[in-house]
């Protein structure tokens, strides 16, 4: 009897032992899945948390570029305005070695060459030293300036009566009534006009080398494309005529009524199809500049200049401009004439002059300074890199309006004071020094202090 309980207690302490044997393998193959999963998602959690520091860090390395290239605009500014207000530095700092203070890309960290001397490695290691920047940045400051701004078709009310006040307070009837023949007769040369001919330029070379394109777009229409741009940028109730271009927009769709912030937003236009907008895209922006930049011309814009240029006169402008061992720079405006007229003998000088202001008349400004940019700025640390497109101007100082006149005898005491200096003016300039004066006074047009104006994030 004793024998067989012992046997018994030996039997249920082996099958608890087994048990135990199993739960513990059961819990161990439970737990290990679990385990492993939890080591997984904490190794992936890091490594997205190390991500996201790594995207803000890059994110701070680009804003500080940008930041470094508006201090650079700045300093352009000012080296622009001080040129303007003395003349006698307009021969030392020509516009050409003013760019020299935006246009060189800048590299971080900053790389050491052989060719370098110790004081500039020693330099650089220095400054590397004291900068707290981290991952590397790329910084480059593209001029843009040659592009044509779609938001000078926009008719604003307020724009009107301003200058309808200002022509009722500074001229007479009759001056009033021939500056109205003149505009009429410039119409040609505003905007509206400006696009027309580029999409039509623009329409036809694109058909001849593309038979599918040719097939959807060929003759279109390009009138009522450049009504609904203008309509859709237009104060409402500007346009006394808009040639149905309101009603292609709905409910859903409607029209901005107000200038464009972005030209993305020219694909919104219902009438507009992309493949047309894309071809026009590198001519026009919606940020206007001082002056279109007669170095940074192409050969569309020749063409709107110049309507009669053949394409031989446009492949010898840029042979000549883009000469490798010589490049050519136009300083001023009589340096890019002095080609036209009389080394490409494309036009003759008083023709020349007069589409130079005519253009002027209705806006559209040619000279060799840019005052639009492209600024890109990409930071990158660790694996994350943040890349920052920035559209920044120099807008121009306004011009003091016309002084409002109190009564006749007022007008009749400034027009006699005009004629005075007008006739003083005319015996000490007899050798010409008069038009130089003047040509100085056109061009001391001071900037401000750059501004962005649209921010594209990749």
């Amino acid at each position: 009897m004793k024998q067989n309980k012992n046997s018994l207690f030996s039997l249920v302490s082996n099958q608890h032992g087994s048990v135990a044997i199993i739960m513990v393998l059961s819990a161990v193959a439970i737990l290990t899945p679990l385990i492993v999963n939890f080591t997984f998602e904490s190794a992936i959690n890091k490594i997205k948390t190390g991500n996201k520091e790594d995207r803000y860090r890059a994110r701070l390395t680009a804003e500080s570029g940008l930041t470094f290239a508006m201090a650079r605009l700045k300093l352009y500014k000012e080296a622009y305005n001080f040129v303007q207000k003395n003349e006698s530095a307009k021969d030392i700092a020509k516009p050409e070695t003013l760019n020299m203070i935006w246009n060189f890309p800048f590299v971080y960290p900053i790389p050491v060459q052989d060719s370098m001397n110790a004081i500039q490695k020693e330099a650089i290691g220095d400054f590397m030293e004291a900068t707290f920047l981290e991952g590397s940045l790329n910084l480059t400051i593209n001029n843009i300036s040659n592009k044509l701004n779609l938001n000078m078709l926009r008719i604003s009310i307020l724009a009107e009566a301003i200058k309808e006040n200002d022509k009722n307070n500074s001229n007479s009837t009759e001056n009033n009534s021939e500056s109205n023949e003149n505009a009429e007769e410039n119409q040609q040369y505003n905007m509206d006009n400006q696009l027309f001919k580029s999409l039509t330029n623009a329409i036809e070379e694109k058909s001849d080398s593309d038979e599918f394109f040719s097939a959807q777009y060929y003759g279109m229409e390009v009138s009522p494309l450049v009504n609904e741009l203008k309509y859709f940028v237009s104060d409402d109730g500007s346009i006394e005529d808009t040639g149905g271009a309101d009603s292609n927009f709905t409910e859903e769709n409607r029209a901005k009524l107000a200038p464009l912030v972005s030209f993305s937003e020219v694909y919104t236009l219902p009438s507009w199809p992309d493949e047309i907008i894309n071809l026009i895209k590198n001519e026009y922006t919606v940020h206007g500049a001082l002056m279109i930049d007669l170095n940074k011309i192409t050969d569309n814009l020749l063409k709107l200049l110049i309507p009669d240029i053949t394409p031989e006169d446009i492949d010898e402008f840029f042979k000549y401009k883009n000469d490798e061992e010589d490049p050519k720079y136009f300083n001023t405006r009589d340096d890019f004439k002095n080609y036209i007229v009389n080394i490409g003998n494309i036009m003759n000088e008083s023709d020349f002059d007069e589409r130079m202001n005519k253009f002027e008349s209705q806006g559209l400004r040619f000279g060799p300074s840019p005052t639009l940019f492209r600024v890109v700025s990409t930071g990158t640390v660790g694996r994350s890199t943040y890349n920052l497109t920035a559209f920044v101007t120099l807008p121009a100082q306004p011009s003091p309006r016309p002084k409002k006149k109190i009564n006749e005898e007022n007008e009749e005491q400034e027009s006699q004071n005009r004629g005075n200096e007008n006739n003083t003016n005319e015996n000490t300039n007899e050798n010409g020094e008069n038009g130089e004066n003047n040509q100085q006074e056109k061009q001391k047009t001071l900037l401000l202090n750059p501004r962005v104006v649209e921010i594209l994030v990749n």
